[in-house]
């Protein structure tokens, strides 16, 4: 017998699914403790994290082809295995290169594939109404994880190391990724939409390209934050490495709760209104951040970062079915999101340079002031462009 599966259920195991791939974001947290084991440099402990931006804008455009030659069980299975594997290898790596290979190519594989199709299933299901709650829903879950993970980590590290931490991580993982290979399934009844823009129609219009610049140049600063953020708070204003975590779990918390809200907002008051109010928010915001010198001051301001965060990816699945439709959203929605994964790997290159270089961030900040003042310029060119379509 069919087992009979329901749209909430389906909403809840998506976003489970990206609570555990939130730990991807934890990995500021490892950072001091893959430095000290492995006597490496900031940027090549940063290494894994940044590289893992390669498989991940591989995997975000070619999830619906993938599915396509797989079908949507097979997927979930190689989702499961490359995930679980790759934080297993990771946890028992013997050296840097072998962290590298594990964490950023075969955990990497899981991540990719894994994030898009969570959003872009839970958007389906949720199509002609709440879609904008669903995408926020499903993307929230990577913040939540990242959340309760952050602390969770740091404490696990603290009380078994970072390699018994990892193992921790990867059965939670496991728990949570096998199920979903044998319950979630596609949308019963067909998504109709008058749109169609396959990926190749998609990179021939010009609207794409200053949208993934606009959210490229905002999201550097996220990129930044996600790789440096524990360690500029532990080095900038001397506190210990679990303050330093709980600065880390307040830009997850609001990166979570942004998400959500951002999302449903953008049905009622539009997407560019909402992005209008991040980007001015984030750029002032990023102006101001070298001088926090205080942890409520850094609090303050890793919360507005993660509410940049939070906006640009719970509206980049909605900016992408407004534009082109859902037929191929998935990979629309990858190509898209590859934006915000490129300056994951950038932001955290311009956090090291600067750091190796100067032994400060300072360099670092009048860079990324300047790319969100630019993004918040190609906003006003992205509203103009997307008014063709509505």
């Amino acid at each position: 017998m069919k087992l009979k599966v329901y749209p909430i259920a389906v909403l809840t195991l998506c976003t489970l699914i990206n609570v555990v791939l939130g730990f991807k974001h934890v990995w500021s947290v490892l950072v001091p403790y893959v430095e000290l084991e492995f006597k490496v440099s900031r940027s090549l402990a940063v290494l894994p994290f940044s590289l893992m931006t390669i498989t991940n804008i591989i995997g975000f455009m070619s999830v619906d082809y993938v599915k396509s030659k797989l079908g949507l069980r097979p997927l979930l299975a190689l989702i499961a295995t490359s995930s679980v594997i790759g934080l297993l290898i990771t946890s028992l790596s013997p050296n840097v290169f072998t962290l590298i290979a594990s964490y950023a190519f075969i955990y990497g594989v899981g991540h990719a594939l894994g994030y898009v199709l969570a959003v872009s299933l839970g958007v389906k299901w949720f199509y002609s109404k709440g879609r904008g709650f669903a995408a926020g829903i499903t993307s929230g879950g990577y913040s939540l994880g990242t959340l309760v993970l952050a602390p969770a980590t740091s404490y696990l590290i603290t009380t078994y190391g970072w390699r018994q931490a990892t193992l921790i991580v990867t059965a939670i993982t496991a728990a949570v990724m096998i199920p979903a290979v044998f319950v979630l399934r596609e949308p019963e009844y067909e998504v109709r939409d008058s749109r169609v823009y396959s990926p190749a129609d998609v990179l021939r219009t010009k609207v794409f390209y200053v949208a993934w610049l606009m959210i490229f140049l905002t999201s550097l600063v996220d990129g930044f934050a996600a790789a440096h953020l524990a360690p500029y708070t532990t080095e900038y204003i001397g506190v210990d490495i679990m303050s330093a975590s709980m600065v880390v779990s307040i830009y997850s918390a609001m990166n979570f709760i942004s998400r959500i809200v951002m999302g449903a907002l953008a049905e009622h008051l539009g997407i560019c209104s909402v992005l209008m109010i991040s980007y001015i928010a984030s750029t002032i915001n990023i102006t101001l951040f070298r001088y926090y010198r205080s942890l409520p001051l850094m609090c303050l301001g890793s919360s507005i970062i993660g509410m940049l965060h939070g906006t640009n990816v719970a509206l980049t699945p909605l900016v992408a079915s407004q534009l082109w439709g859902s037929k191929y959203l998935g990979s629309n929605y990858g190509l898209l999101l590859t934006a915000a994964t490129t300056s994951m790997l950038v932001g955290p290159l311009i956090g090291s340079i600067s750091y190796d270089l100067t032994r400060s961030y300072e360099c670092s900040m009048i860079v990324l002031t300047a790319g969100s003042a630019i993004g918040l310029i190609l906003l006003l060119v992205f509203r103009n462009l997307s008014r063709r379509y509505s």
